[in-house]
């Protein structure tokens, strides 16, 4: 029997701009967001990846993914917020869960949008009402609109700017090699782009310096590893680019807020739970 969902885990929530430039700085979640735009534009900024997002179009960012939105030019908004626990994905749902983590960006065409809309304004009746049952409803409605995204998508491929080209080619690459001696100066003769230049326009595109980029990026994925088990403390920074476990775990509990061996812990209580 499919649980219902805890409304203590669950957040929605709504927000609009006029006449201003809506930014966020770079962060992350301990839980999944569904993210809806629906009025105006932004640009996503996801893991290693830059998308433009549009009128109509939904973002699905996984739980301990990096992301950040700029609106830039655009500066009239209106998004709908959804941040949600592990257990909405139960039973044969769970396969909704690889279709939405797929592509970030979900756009459909106008004829759903209206009935998404719909259930979006029926879950956030029923999270700010006091009537029985709020969590069960909440859940089929949910349930009902991954289903119906995951239906009805059609991928978009990332427009991004001229200008924005090479940053995008920088972060995969970062991506990539995120276990090996990457810096400012390295990645900046690499790409043939002064290291004054590269560090203005790579925090003037995704929001963050470059060299706390590289750290988000190995510790995100230090703590995939050590989420899924296997794995020392020691194996871990050494997979991610840090030779002094020490200062490895000082970076990573800096960032998220907990120790390797923390989270280790935690991993192994609810294992046993």
């Amino acid at each position: 029997m499919m649980e219902s969902i805890e409304l203590s885990n669950f957040l929605i929530s709504r927000n609009r701009t006029t006449n201003k430039r809506k930014r966020c700085e770079v962060h992350c979640h301990d839980k999944h967001e569904l993210y809806y735009m629906q009025e105006g534009s932004t640009t996503y900024f996801i893991d290693d990846e830059i998308f433009n997002v549009e009128k109509g179009d939904f973002v699905f960012v996984p739980k301990g993914i990096l992301h950040r939105t700029d609106s830039g030019d655009c500066k009239n908004n209106a998004r709908i917020l959804i941040n949600f626990p592990d257990s909405v994905f139960q039973g044969e749902c769970r396969e909704l869960y690889p279709k939405l983590c797929s592509h970030p960006v979900i756009s459909v065409t106008k004829e759903h949008t209206e009935d998404l809309e719909e259930l979006l304004e029926k879950i956030e009746r029923e999270y700010k009402g006091q009537e029985p049952y709020r969590g069960i409803l909440i859940q089929s409605c949910l349930l009902e609109l991954f289903a119906l995204l995951c239906r009805h998508r059609y991928e978009r491929k990332p427009q991004l700017q001229p200008s924005d080209q090479i940053i995008y080619e920088i972060t995969s690459y970062i991506g990539e090699n995120f276990s090996q001696d990457i810096s400012l100066g390295e990645i900046s003769r690499r790409f043939s782009i002064s290291e004054s230049h590269l560090s203005r326009k790579f925090k003037a595109v995704t929001g963050i310096g470059i060299n706390r980029y590289i750290t988000y990026v190995r510790i995100s994925n230090a703590e995939k590893l050590l989420k899924g088990g296997g794995v020392s403390v020691a194996e871990a920074a050494r997979c991610c680019g840090y030779n002094d476990s020490n200062y490895f775990s000082m970076v990573f509990q800096r960032i998220q807020g907990v120790t390797p061996f923390q989270l280790i812990r935690h991993r192994k209580e609810e294992e046993n739970a």
